[in-house]
């Protein structure tokens, strides 16, 4: 009889043990609870934070494209490029401040990271804390399952009551497992979300890079349009210039003109002094050749030179242009092999002027050769007109240059006179007459200008 009692009081104890035991686990799970719930407030300011920089970063979206279209804006309103440039600096300046408005945000949000990963720690600690507690449980099951076999003859209702709690932390068993793989897939979450951030640092970066480069390029752009509105300004100073001295030169050179003409006329070709008197009417005939070259130029930099349209004979200009040169070459033959029998509308003493000028340098550049030849034909539904010479010829590196203002090639510079007008100035007449040019050439075989004029269909 005593040894039931016993055995009783035994049951008693170990069954206060064990409601002891489950209320401990009871409480586990609630501070688990707490613990996700924390971790569930955590993550949703994690994704307050992500939205803010994802707003951010739509933010510096916005900002790059009205940065774009404030540059578009730049380069339309040229006018305006100053003040436009001024502008962009000062939103260049904003952008920095946002820049770096931004990187404290990112420092901000890299803390809170930092938090997370630090409460990610203690939640750890605490999982394993309760997987020993679980451990020891289990321990302690198996303990009271010794017990229980102890007691099955003693009490069956008891066995069923430890078959209920075997179940029940079995269930607790499978639901710390999956909440230890809840854990782990926070940790690979967490993990990534870090991995994006860097991510993120990174193009932040690269769009701070960009931008410092944009500003540099506007400075650049600004520099460029300050350089050409400083030669433009030179350029106009030195039209100028030459359009006055120009004008300054034309009167006393008319006069002298009149009186060397009036000299060759009244004096003897026998008298020593003669040639002289040639010479000089020469050298005022190439002064007011290169007056009126400076006149051209300064009118057709100013948009100034006009055409006088009109309908015209064409092979008049080109035997007018021919026999004005063949006067003063003597030792070339100018051949007009084929002339276009057409009447053309145009401006024919500007046309004579670039034939003139074609047919002075073909003979200036072929000194050793006896001829120059003209060509005009008509070739789909074009007037091309060419004149060849047998020269000295012309590198292929330097033919896209020579219709520039002043331009003269480099190797015969010094042997021949001129200041590289003439071709520049040819070439402006022909493009007023909607024409164009183009040049064949082979160094020491000679050369081929021809020029095409259009004609209505």
């Amino acid at each position: 009889m005593m040894g039931r009692n016993e055995l009783s009081e035994r049951l008693v104890i170990a069954n206060e043990e064990k409601a002891r035991l489950e209320a401990e686990l009871i409480l586990a799970n609630i501070e688990l609870d707490f613990q996700n719930e924390e971790k569930k407030k955590r993550a949703a300011e994690l994704n307050l934070a992500n939205i803010e920089l994802e707003f951010q970063n739509r933010e510096k979206l916005n900002r790059a494209r009205e940065l774009i279209i404030a540059n578009r804006e730049l380069d339309f309103q040229n006018e305006e490029k100053g003040k436009r440039a001024a502008e962009l600096i000062i939103a260049g300046k904003e952008l920095l401040f946002q820049n770096e408005e931004k990187e404290k945000r990112a420092a901000e949000l890299l803390l809170a990271n930092t938090e997370l990963v630090f409460q990610n720690a203690e939640k750890e600690k605490r999982a394993a804390e309760l997987i020993i507690a679980n451990k020891e449980l289990l321990y302690q099951n198996g303990e009271k399952e010794k017990r229980a076999a102890e007691l099955i003859i003693a009490n069956l209702e008891l066995i069923f009551q430890n078959e209920e709690k075997e179940k029940r932390a079995n269930e607790l068993i499978i639901a710390n497992k999956e909440l230890t793989y809840q854990n782990g897939e926070k940790e690979k979450r967490a993990a990534e979300l870090i991995i994006a951030l860097k991510e993120l640092g990174y193009q932040d970066e690269e769009k701070a890079k960009r931008a410092a480069e944009l500003i540099i390029a506007n400075r650049e752009l600004l520099i460029q349009q300050q350089e050409k509105t400083r030669r433009a300004a030179a350029e106009a100073k030195k039209d100028e210039f030459f359009n006055m001295v120009s004008h300054e030169f034309k009167t006393p050179l008319t006069n002298i003109k009149a009186i060397n003409q009036l000299l060759e006329k009244t004096t003897d070709r026998a008298n020593k002094h003669y040639p002289f008197i040639l010479n000089a009417g020469h050298s005022i005939k190439r002064l007011e050749k290169l007056i009126a070259d400076l006149l051209d130029v300064t009118k057709i930099n100013s948009g100034q030179i006009d055409l006088n349209i009109a309908a015209f004979y064409f092979p008049d200009a080109l035997t007018n242009s021919i026999a004005n040169i063949q006067l003063t070459a003597n030792n070339h033959e100018i051949m007009l092999e084929n002339s276009a029998d057409i009447l053309y509308a145009g401006d024919q003493f500007r046309i004579e002027q670039v034939l003139i000028n074609l047919l002075t340098n073909a003979i200036k550049y072929s000194p050793e050769a006896g001829k120059v030849l003209v060509k005009a034909k008509i070739e789909s539904g074009d007037l091309v007109v060419t004149v060849q010479d047998f020269g000295i010829g012309i590198a292929k590196h330097e033919i896209d240059q020579l219709f520039q203002r002043f331009y003269r090639v480099s190797e015969t510079a010094m042997l021949f006179q001129g200041v590289g007008l003439g071709l520049f100035i040819a070439s402006e007449i022909v493009k007023k007459h909607n024409g164009r040019f183009t040049i064949t050439s082979e160094p020491g075989e000679g050369s081929s200008f021809s020029f095409t004029l259009p004609l209505p269909a």
